[in-house]
């Protein structure tokens, strides 16, 4: 809220904002379409006058290929989303003879908001106006709770208009493109026959791979018995501590504590000095004696670290978290649905 009110603050000027995401919060994902593919020899790019088109980049890098894919999606969301929009205020506005642009504002008359309202408002966003005196910013706050009540009217008759006229895209699901990666003995969650395979890449000291452990989380425990979770680690080379608290965090699998260690050094990301990582792998239960011993093989440790390293990025891993769903690239901490929709997927084939 205090971000949007800033903006409203520079800019008190009533609009409605209804951004193109909200249709498709509304509306079910679309998916990239078949004829892609007719165009996926037609772009090309010629070197030292042999020619290369997208289907070589398919074969030779298909997380690249992958990641082409995501974002023509995108555009095709935003394209059609944008069409779809249109299209329902025309219909809205021919059948109660007003202009598009009126639909949303229709039957909207902004109520003054209470005192009450307007002191939470500036009570909560007092650091951000420069010491100004309520009486001073009052004007600004009014406008910004009437514009509020205006986006959720716009909210409401949105939702009314898309279950008075629904919206169903018909195209065609691409085949996944899917890249092989082993796990090579790493520590793992659920059954070796599990229909899913989930294999991550995280860094100890990532903050996006800590905010992705509660998704994880929920994964495990909605898909338990039908998902193997395999972690490897890929620390960055950017975050000093990292290194030595996946080390650490190895000497703990020969004892059967590998996962108190791996939740405790999460729940720590922004606190891995040694001293701290050391203090947290003996919290867990690790013998201070067998950690001491096998934190002094440190060349072997990190050895088994950089050839996890090394793995992922022969698979087109660059940063963390990284994931690989029955083979299938997902890139960052993304939300839960986005997992989701691909394990429903991959368990009805």
């Amino acid at each position: 809220m205090e971000n949007n009110f800033k903006k409203w603050v520079e800019n008190p000027i009533s609009k409605i904002v209804l951004a193109t995401n909200f249709v498709f919060v509304v509306l079910f994902l679309v998916s990239v379409p078949s004829f892609v593919q007719d165009y996926i020899t037609q772009d090309a790019v010629s070197i030292g006058g042999k020619k290369y088109d997208l289907s070589d980049v398919k074969e030779t890098s298909p997380i690249a290929y992958s990641k082409f894919q995501s974002e023509y999606k995108g555009l095709i969301k935003n394209t059609l989303g944008e069409f779809a929009q249109d299209k329902l205020f025309e219909l809205v506005a021919k059948d109660k003879n007003i202009k598009p642009s009126e639909v949303l504002n229709e039957g909207f008359t902004p109520r003054e908001p209470s005192e009450e309202e307007i002191i939470n408002v500036y009570m909560s966003n007092k650091a951000q106006l420069g010491g100004k005196s309520l009486n001073e910013t009052k004007d600004k706050i009014v406008g910004f709770l009437k514009n509020q009540q205006e986006q959720e009217h716009s909210r409401t008759v949105y939702r009314e208009i898309v279950t008075k006229y629904p919206v169903e895209f018909l195209i065609k699901e691409p085949a996944a493109v899917r890249v092989t990666v082993e796990e090579k003995n790493n520590p793992s969650i659920g059954p070796k026959d599990a229909k899913i395979t989930i294999i991550e890449f995280s860094d100890f000291e990532c903050p996006f791979c800590k905010r992705s452990q509660d998704v994880n989380q929920k994964l495990r425990e909605k898909y338990k018995g039908q998902i193997r979770w395999v972690f490897r680690d890929f620390p960055l080379p950017f975050h000093q501590d990292a290194m030595y608290a996946h080390m650490a965090a190895n000497c703990s699998v020969s004892e059967g504590k590998y996962w108190d260690v791996f939740n405790i050094l999460f729940e720590n990301s922004g606190n891995l000095g040694k001293a701290n990582v050391d203090a947290l792998v003996l919290k867990a239960g690790m013998p201070k004696d067998k950690y001491q011993a096998c934190m002094r093989n440190a060349s072997s440790l990190k050895a088994e670290i950089d050839a996890d390293i090394q793995d992922g990025q022969k698979v087109g891993v660059s940063g963390t978290p990284a994931f690989f769903i029955n083979g299938i690239f997902v890139s960052g901490a993304l939300p839960f649905e986005n997992f989701d929709e691909i394990i429903q997927k991959e368990l009805k084939q």
